[in-house]
């Protein structure tokens, strides 16, 4: 995998954020913006699109003119919601957007004894009408140092889909998010990855970003992890392995707040910067 030599990581849309001027807003969800020697990135599209807008806006980015590429890391609408909105589609019209086949399913959220629809806002035809859509299950390194992944195999971790579900020919059935999609970064320090939500399970896309990638070295991990409810012990030792795998640690999202005491932790909220060279 080749090196991007200059990385800039903006984070547009979490849960918190993260500044006092400019004032930037938040919400749940997760978007962000990565510049890698001059190609654009946008990593997510949050789950109102408000703060991407409003953000890109107060940090000087130019979402039309500076936004190469747009992954979507899976079909979950805090994720993807973005799409919904006017102003941001309008500004992301034509560009060309990388996700997995699965994005388009119809998926849902058993939740509080409930069943609430929580799926991408636009069907694959639209999608089709408004982006040049590029869908794939293969790792793809789209430009220099930066890697769609691909699906994300099991190698023992957990994966972390409870309560999960989709419609299927059959009904509604358990939903394994095989469309759970990482960012692989390969930076002059190492790899950078950057998850959406992380449903499958951060320790077995770390191995997955060494295997698909080559590279051993693994820099920063950031983004959702979703392990705000798992129990404390497992958060513990997921975040143990972490931190004899990577030298900084951002937990944003999903990922809770046992996640962020790591002794690694750098701050992924609304209006973080992370510059790598």
């Amino acid at each position: 995998m080749e090196v991007a030599k200059r990385v800039r990581i903006t984070v547009l849309s979490d849960n918190f954020t993260s500044t006092i001027i400019p004032p930037l807003i938040g919400e749940w969800g997760f978007s962000a913006f990565i510049e890698a020697d001059g190609v654009g990135v946008l990593y997510d599209v949050g789950n109102s699109g408000l703060p991407v807008v409003h953000n890109a806006e107060a940090l000087g980015i130019d979402l039309r003119r500076d936004v190469d590429y747009v992954i979507l890391s899976h079909g979950h609408s805090d994720h993807t919601g973005g799409l919904a909105n006017q102003k941001l589609r309008e500004a992301l019209r034509g560009k060309v957007v990388i996700a997995h086949p699965n994005v388009s399913e119809k998926k849902f959220l058993s939740w509080r004894g409930r069943l609430d629809y929580i799926g991408i806002p636009l069907n694959k035809e639209e999608m089709e009408r408004e982006f040049r859509l590029v869908l794939t299950r293969e790792p793809l390194e789209f430009a220099k140092g930066v890697m769609f992944a691909g699906e994300v195999k099991s190698y023992g971790f957990p994966r972390y889909t409870k309560g999960l579900l989709k419609s299927s020919s059959e009904g509604v059935e358990q939903d394994d998010l095989l469309d759970d999609v990482p960012l692989y970064v390969n930076t002059p320090k190492g790899l950078v990855i950057i998850t959406g939500c992380g449903h499958s399970g951060i320790l077995n896309i770390i191995r997955h970003a060494k295997e698909v990638t080559g590279v051993e070295k693994v820099y920063a991990v950031l983004g959702g992890f979703h392990l705000l409810s798992s129990p404390s012990e497992h958060v513990d030792e997921v975040m143990k392995v972490l931190e004899g795998e990577a030298d900084v640690i951002g937990p944003a999202h999903c990922s809770g707040f046992r996640a962020r005491l790591t002794r690694k932790f750098i701050d992924a909220g609304v209006g973080s910067v992370i510059d790598i060279a």
